[in-house]
């Protein structure tokens, strides 16, 4: 089996991945605590969100920790969860806040980049 260490793109790419985890898990607990509290406007809203952000996040922690492992099992998921930044940026973008669409569209491209590169794929076994 490789080793990960060998492909400094997948590094990165596990890094990124398990730093948006870490993001939406954190999100996941907010929104669950504004459910809570009834600060929103819609509790059943609020959990489903919550729970969203949660299997999100819980797929993107599974996809680094399968690519740690040198697998390819969660790739697809992972690139598809990554390209989702891009329709997220434009609607983003058109609501006037660029200062998170552009950060948005970065990551995604970038993280998919690297995901894709040839010496990631050869570390997870795709070449």
């Amino acid at each position: 089996m490789s080793s990960v260490t060998e492909s400094q793109p997948l590094r990165v790419a596990i890094w990124l991945l398990t730093a948006q985890s870490v993001g939406l898990f954190a999100i996941a607990l907010w929104l669950l605590w504004l459910s809570l509290t009834h600060e929103e406007t819609s509790a059943g809203a609020g959990l489903a969100e919550a729970g969203t952000a949660a299997g999100v996040g819980a797929l993107l922690a599974l996809s680094a920790r399968s690519f740690k492992r040198g697998k390819s099992r969660l790739r697809g998921i992972a690139v598809f969860i990554e390209l989702m930044f891009l329709p997220l940026g434009y609607y983003l973008a058109v609501a006037d806040l660029w200062w998170f669409a552009i950060p948005a569209w970065i990551l995604g491209i970038t993280t998919v980049a690297l995901l894709v590169a040839p010496s990631s794929r050869k570390v997870i076994g795709l070449e």
